[in-house]
Formats: structure tokens, sequence, C-alpha cells
């Protein structure tokens, strides 16, 4: 290989790492817990392809929001960027959770996976 292909390839090699770089382990979106204790803890399970149970209620207060998968990889953020940067990943098997405050009304949550929420994986958590 010629001095000039190793440059580029190596050239092309950092540009790749560099792009391909993360943007730390919190999801990217900046979220933030509320601080205190939890008031209640709202649980959902996640499968190929629904939660249980689909429709979720909670007080205006801190809340814990879990996320269980029975089966498979699946997240649960909320529609329409009402709580920007939110977002609950979960493998099979495996449990997350984080704090949220929201205010009274209607939030849908979905999993962002591809092709997941279009085969129903779509809920609604009203907050009192």
């Amino acid at each position: 290989m010629s001095s000039s292909r190793r440059v580029f390839a190596a050239a092309a090699g950092a540009l790749l790492l560099v792009g391909c770089g993360g943007g730390g382990g919190d999801g990217g979106g900046g979220y933030r817990e509320p601080t205190g204790p939890a008031t209640q803890t709202v649980k959902v399970e996640a499968g190929n392809f629904y939660f249980k149970p689909d429709t979720l209620s909670a007080p205006s207060a801190v809340v814990k929001l879990e996320l269980d998968s029975a089966e498979g990889t699946h997240t649960l953020v909320f529609d329409g960027g009402k709580v920007p940067g939110f977002q609950l990943e979960v493998n099979s098997g495996g449990t997350a959770s984080k704090k949220i405050r929201l205010q009274p009304g209607k939030y849908t949550f979905y999993c962002d996976i591809l092709g997941h929420r279009a085969q129903g994986m779509e809920g609604t958590l009203t907050i009192r």
C-alpha cells in the first residue's frame, strides 16, 4: 500500500471513530430526575409487542416509573416531546426505572424501537 493510501485510510478511520463517538450514558437528551423520594411506583411490563398495563394513572407528584421486560428489548418514551430526554430501556428479563414529575393531564408513551409502536406498543399515563 502506498504512503498516500495509508494516510487516506488512517484519516478515513479517524473520521469514522469521531462520527461514531458516544454522547454519554444518559440517552443524550439531558433528562434530569426530580429530587426527593417517589410517592408511588408505577410498574409497566413490556413484551413482544405490548405494554401491560397500557393504561396507567398516577398523582401529580414525584413518581418512580419502572419498566420490566418479559421478553425482548424495549424502550418507554413519551410522545410529542412532552418529557424531553426521558427514556427507559430494558433487555429481556431486565428492569429500568427513573423518577418523574408530570403536571395533570394525559401522556402517551410508546416503545421507540423501529416497528414496535406500529405493532401496538403504546399506552396512556393519566396524571391526576
